[in-house]
């Protein structure tokens, strides 16, 4: 095993994850995957015992058949095993596949991966080695929501739970940033980012413990420097392009795609949190609550949220739709529809019947 070393980030679903992967992918000497290793959605204790050899196939088989679909990646699984000597433990699982990785970019020095909402997680990756560091990257939940109801896969006013989300998100992050120091997690607002872009990356380094290169802030070098199977860029949810590098006009974008009433609602819900984390508050028409109330009282599912945030000032972690699960899974090639799905492609048919193998051990 090579140096136990692990980044981790996570957020809300368009907070600015994959900014910050690109980020530091960009440094000569990281490496950060978005969504690709999915540590806690698809290996962390769902494979118990994880010291037998059957189960240690397994995961690696099912984990390649998921990259293979999921990502258009091909991996050599019996490769990777080759890794899984004297395994004890989920760390061991996780240093194998970060050793396998670091042998694949052999330029890189330093491995990691951002997950989309997997912030109650930060504690467990934390604690399963001391040489482990998180980030969770913070943004505006009215840009969150103006961009999520874009993609999103359910229908009427579901789009709306991603308040409750967010709100679950923050409170875990004050709790982080009471338990541990700058060296072990770091929270990072999507705003600062695009408005101090310099200082922000030389944050990022220290975090990283890197020297800073100047690569991370040559935005029109990252075309070519994130052009491999391990990066992601993100697609815009207003154009469907993809989107590299720092803009001042991505903070304040959602102004032009969010009804009045959904701004009304947000602000009064979340008016504590925007205060604290110094975000503007926007004039609107304040009679413009009773809607947003009424849609909530309307959705079962938004109503027990909302009931439990005003009881407890609890959210929720708790998605609409299980994203372990393949029907839940958006397409793969969404250049013509960013709301197409996995499941009404005909690799859906292929993965179903490739994973009942791999489960039969055959």
């Amino acid at each position: 095993m090579k140096k136990e070393q692990f980044i981790f980030g996570t957020s809300t679903s368009r907070s600015g994850g994959t900014l910050v992967s690109n980020i530091l992918s960009a440094h000569k000497d990281i490496l950060i995957t978005k969504d690709f290793i999915h540590f806690f959605r698809h290996i962390y204790n769902k494979y118990n015992s994880i010291n037998e050899s059957f189960n240690q196939t397994k995961l690696v088989q099912e984990m390649c058949l998921r990259l293979k679909y999921r990502n258009k990646i091909i991996l050599p699984s019996k490769k990777i095993l080759r890794y899984f000597k004297n395994i004890k433990n989920y760390s061991d699982i996780l240093n194998a596949i970060n050793n396998f990785l670091l042998d694949e970019n052999p330029k890189k020095k330093v491995i990691g991966e951002t997950a989309n909402t997997e912030w109650r997680n930060i504690k467990n990756l934390l604690n399963l080695n001391e040489n482990y560091k998180a980030f969770q990257v913070i943004r505006d939940p009215r840009a969150i929501l103006s961009s999520w109801k874009k993609l999103t896969y359910s229908k009427g006013f579901k789009y709306l739970n991603v308040i409750f989300l967010w709100i679950d998100a923050v409170n875990y992050s004050e709790n982080y940033l009471k338990q541990y120091n700058e060296e072990r997690y770091l929270r990072i607002k999507f705003e600062n980012i695009h408005t101090f872009p310099e200082s922000s990356v030389k944050k990022l380094c220290q975090f990283a413990q890197v020297k800073f290169d100047p690569n991370m802030m040559q935005t029109e070098k990252w075309p070519q420097l994130l052009n491999t199977k391990y990066n992601y860029v993100n697609v815009s949810s207003y154009n469907n392009k993809q989107i590299y590098g720092f803009s001042k006009n991505r903070i304040s974008q959602w102004k032009n795609h969010l009804e009045e009433w959904e701004v009304v609602l947000i602000q009064y819900l979340l008016k504590d949190y925007l205060k604290k984390l110094n975000y503007e508050f926007i004039d609107c028409n304040q009679n413009l609550l009773s809607k947003g109330q009424k849609i909530i009282e309307n959705d079962e599912i938004l109503t027990e949220s909302f009931l439990r945030f005003k009881k407890t000032n609890e959210g929720t972690n708790k998605l609409l739709n299980d994203p372990s699960k393949p029907e839940n899974w958006s397409a793969t090639d969404f250049s013509k529809n960013i709301s197409a799905k996995f499941i009404d492609t005909e690799d859906y048919q292929n993965y179903i019947s490739e994973m009942k193998k791999i489960q039969k051990g055959v």
